[in-house]
């Protein structure tokens, strides 16, 4: 990957071509994972999928994470394939380039089990449906796993300048959000109160975000250029490799914040359909009102997104995640308190507030996680790992996503919101329905955000002042590599391999 410019002097700038390219990869796995949000509102309130194989396939599935992502992890670390047109050595472009297809295929046959098993509460027909739930988000996850953890990767060894990593992660963001509301909110308006007519709609949309996916892909793998001369010439033991990982204290900590993260923007986006239906709709008389309750929360998602990079930039990169946890904890607990008032106009201070601070993982997550392998480096293993960081990383958080997904069909399952006849039934009453979905989408995110808060700013080490010594000494070390390799091999950037 080029990050030098036509001179050659400055190693750390990436053209914008290269910017946009990686940028415009993030789109595809947006679409797919907000897609995914809903894949309990398909399952649960849709096809009847009774809760204890919901809970039973998130259990398997939490398994097979904590087993293949280490594994796939290490495997793309040290991946070492010579691309003969572009003359050079590559690890992460090639699982991008063929694992594409692959992964489009497994994201779209999650919402297409055979139409028979719907609504059928016999054993057989669970038991099908069930394996159809959990076959297919494992394949969809194996491949996420492998693309998905490919294209991470490729940011920090991007470049070591802060600045043109949070512009790459700014570029992305500006893809990634219309990856949330197209690919979440889009399909979101056929999964609340669906039938079959809107189900058909969201199955076909659901085809066009698979073929879209494409795109980005292949394009960032034809563009998008790599550093050959971090590659280890010789791979490390995987045993090995994860226990010296284990000594990076800001990966841990990240991991923490990693998991908490995925998990709040999970359950939010699983138990948003029902948070409409079972809350938010009760509280209006009109449609209208229905739009003007997203007008505040919108505007607070671009103010929010301001205050985080100027925080970002001023402070660090660690004040900024501060913000961001705080501020979800008090917009969630904020938002569950005033449901209970049943005035929407009070529900929705509380869900700006979240907005306020919702961007916050998005702009920065990357940048933070690219600080702690280049620590990592600098301090621990003396290599650029970050296959191996993207596998060790989901140990906390694809767990958490299995539980996010658990959160809100247990909840309405306890209090008696459960598929009867056709369509989910308020079996104990309204209140109780709404009591459950409340408590799935404000109560307990807003809890875990406050136990994250506390973690995250008691613990994590990488002050600004750390990260500007680190960066410092990296630059050296890069340098040295770099003239290293095209010493032995060449300049990756000649004619050849254009």
């Amino acid at each position: 990957m080029s990050t030098t410019k036509a001179d050659d002097n400055n190693y750390e700038y990436v053209p914008v071509k290269e910017k946009l390219a990686y940028a415009f990869a993030t789109m595809p796995g947006t679409f797919y994972h907000s897609v995914m949000g809903l894949i309990q509102a398909f399952y649960y309130a849709w096809m009847g999928l009774q809760n204890v194989w919901i809970i039973i396939g998130q259990i398997a599935y939490m398994i097979w994470n904590a087993a293949n992502d280490p594994l796939f992890g290490h495997k793309i670390n040290n991946t070492r394939f010579y691309n003969k047109k572009r003359g050079e050595i590559q690890r992460y472009i090639p699982y991008i380039k063929y694992g594409a297809p692959l992964f489009s295929i497994a994201f779209a046959m999650v919402f297409f089990p055979p139409e028979a098993f719907r609504g059928t509460q016999t054993l057989g027909s669970q038991v099908w449906l069930f394996v159809w739930y959990m076959v297919s988000q494992i394949a969809y996850d194996s491949m996420f796993t492998l693309v998905l953890g490919a294209h991470v990767a490729l940011l920090p060894q991007m470049t070591l300048d802060q600045k043109e990593r949070e512009k790459i992660q700014i570029y992305s963001t500006l893809f990634t959000l219309p990856g949330v509301m197209l690919g979440f909110f889009l399909p979101l308006a056929f999964l609340v109160n669906p039938t079959v007519e809107s189900i058909r709609i969201f199955q076909f949309l659901v085809i066009g975000i698979a073929i879209f996916g494409l795109v980005p892909y292949l394009f960032a793998a034809y563009v998008v250029r790599e550093h050959p001369e971090h590659i280890p010439e010789k791979p490390t033991p995987l045993k090995k490799a994860v226990k010296s990982a284990f000594k990076n204290k800001s990966y841990l900590i990240y991991m923490i914040y990693d998991g908490v993260s995925v998990y709040i923007i999970n359950v939010s986006m699983a138990t948003l359909p029902f948070f409409l239906t079972w809350v938010i709709s009760p509280m209006m008389n009109s449609g209208i009102e229905m739009l003007i309750f997203w007008i505040p929360p919108l505007i607070c998602l671009i103010v929010g997104a301001i205050i985080e990079l100027r925080l970002a930039n001023i402070y660090s990169i660690k004040t900024a995640l501060s913000f961001y946890q705080g501020v979800l904890a008090l917009g969630f607990l904020l938002s569950f308190a005033f449901s209970f008032t049943g005035l929407w106009y009070l529900v929705c201070i509380g869900i700006s507030i979240v907005f306020l601070a919702y961007s916050g993982d998005f702009i920065l997550h990357y940048p933070m996680w690219a600080d702690t392998i280049d620590y990592d480096l600098w301090k621990i293993s003396g290599e650029r790992r970050e296959g191996l960081y993207a596998g060790i990383g989901p140990l906390i958080s694809k767990p958490m996503i299995s539980l996010a997904f658990i959160t809100p069909t247990t909840l309405m399952t306890l209090f008696g919101l459960v598929y009867v006849g056709d369509k989910l039934q308020p079996t104990m009453g309204a209140f109780n329905a709404f009591l459950g979905v409340s408590i799935a989408i404000g109560l307990i995110p807003g809890l875990v955000a406050l136990l994250g808060f506390i973690i995250w700013t008691l613990g994590y080490p990488l002050t600004g002042d750390i990260v500007k010594e680190m960066k410092g000494e990296l630059l050296k070390i890069h340098a040295e590599r770099r003239d290293k390799y095209i010493k032995e091999l060449g300049n990756p950037r000649s004619d050849k391999s254009k």
